[in-house]
């Protein structure tokens, strides 16, 4: 288990300040409803702000404030979560190429696969398969490539050439639709499950 790089009256400074401020907001929030990040650092500081505090890996402080504000407010004020905020805080710097490992290995194996249904669909899904496969920079390169092209394939063919670039966009947001219910509440609950992962790397890695 990762030693706090806390003491255990800081750590409870966290959880008492989120037993009293139980509602976390999207972006950074105000002193009385602070995001993740920020009701951290008031807790320890008095400080409204949403920069990492030194004594947190900054790996997952990044990766939280970008996760809270798409995540449900049911998930984002759920007691699983406040609960790990204190652990979060305490993580410091020392392991952050192994969460950084634990967080890569969430996105290639949860987070993109989810969206394979749609580009086969949209006619790049042998691209995002391999991307998949082959975990490279290059695979994502041609994914996203042929990802772009087939969006201004169809956009093209259903608008004048001005409105191609909007057109494009919609169709976008259209295979993001594609890709929400039940998959999305799948990764919903797996980022729980990948926050305390990166509090103890240790054992997600070895495993």
């Amino acid at each position: 288990m990762t030693i706090s790089t806390l003491t255990p009256e800081q750590t409870q400074r966290i959880t008492d300040y989120l037993d009293v401020h139980p509602t976390l907001a999207i972006g950074v929030g105000t002193e009385e409803s602070a995001c993740s990040v920020a009701a951290i650092n008031l807790a320890l500081t008095g400080e409204l702000t949403d920069r990492v505090p030194d004594c947190m890996s900054e790996v997952i402080g990044s990766w939280i404030i970008g996760v809270q504000d798409v995540m449900p407010a049911d998930i984002r004020n759920s007691p699983e979560w406040r609960a790990l905020l204190p652990l979060a805080a305490g993580t410091g710097r020392n392991l952050e190429r192994e969460r950084l490992t634990v967080i890569l290995d969430w996105m290639w194996g949860t987070v993109l696969p989810v969206v394979q249904p749609v580009t086969d669909a949209r006619g790049f899904g042998t691209e995002w398969g391999t991307m998949l496969t082959a975990r490279t920079a290059d695979a994502a390169d041609a994914a996203w490539a042929a990802a772009y092209a087939a969006y201004v394939a169809r956009a093209a063919a259903r608008a004048a050439a001005g409105a191609a670039a909007e057109a494009a966009a919609r169709a976008a947001a259209r295979a993001a639709a594609d890709a929400a219910g039940g998959a999305v509440e799948t990764l919903q609950a797996s980022a729980l499950e990948l926050l305390d992962r990166m509090i103890d790397p240790s054992a997600a890695v070895n495993e």
